[in-house]
């Protein structure tokens, strides 16, 4: 079966009654042309995968137990070392805006220390956050670029750069994360994404909520 028709298939399965979450998920030319839409098998419910986990795991943020619903997709073209992943997380009454202020305080707040990750094979990891600015993005938002350094349980040394941006609109979450090389154009990559995302989220909330009366 085609990429496409297998990422189109369990899409569908996606919606939730309160909220459909695949109207926040971009489709592949608002990330960049010749990106494709790659489904994971992790993407779907909140018992699949963590939602947060900046800086530290995710049982350092109590917002996790809020999660209600949870869709998450990759974004990969050939000949490119720029990949993207976009998770869209629905949340208890309060919960979005609690998992904003969560992830705000462990960018700010992370230790200059090596942290254990708790991953499979990698060592602990010291963590360089720094906040970034980007006046399209939805009020609130947190943008970061991300980088690890550490070593792999085989000893061989790892520096990675990478960045996140985390917006809510009501109680719904959006998170980008990109990988690649350390360049302005990763930074660009996912700035263009995240503001593909501020449009979705907005129509989210201006979407009728049911029937008409």
């Amino acid at each position: 079966m085609k990429l496409a028709a297998v990422a189109a298939l369990l899409l569908a399965g996606s919606a939730t009654a309160a909220v459909d979450l695949r109207t926040a998920v971009p489709r592949p030319a608002q990330v960049g042309k010749g990106y494709q839409l790659v489904a994971r098998s992790d993407g779907f419910g909140v018992k699949a995968a963590p939602t947060l986990d900046l800086c530290g795991r995710p049982t350092s943020y109590p917002s996790e137990k809020l999660r209600v619903d949870r869709l998450q997709v990759d974004y990969l073209k050939k000949k490119t070392p720029l990949g993207l992943s976009v998770e869209v997380v629905r949340y208890k009454t309060g919960g979005a805006l609690q998992a904003l202020r969560e992830v705000r305080q462990h960018a700010i707040g992370c230790p200059h220390r090596p942290i254990d990750t708790g991953l499979s094979g990698v060592g602990p990891l010291r963590f360089t956050i720094t906040m970034l600015r980007d006046a399209k993005l939805a009020r609130g938002y947190v943008a970061v670029r991300v980088r690890a350094v550490g070593k792999l349980a085989s000893g061989k040394r790892v520096d990675q750069t990478s960045y996140a941006v985390y917006q809510r609109v009501g109680d719904v979450l959006s998170g980008i994360y990109t990988f690649g090389p350390n360049t302005t154009a990763q930074q660009r990559f996912a700035f263009h994404a995240a503001e593909a995302s501020t449009r979705l989220l907005r129509k989210l909330r201006a979407a009728p909520k049911g029937p008409p009366a």
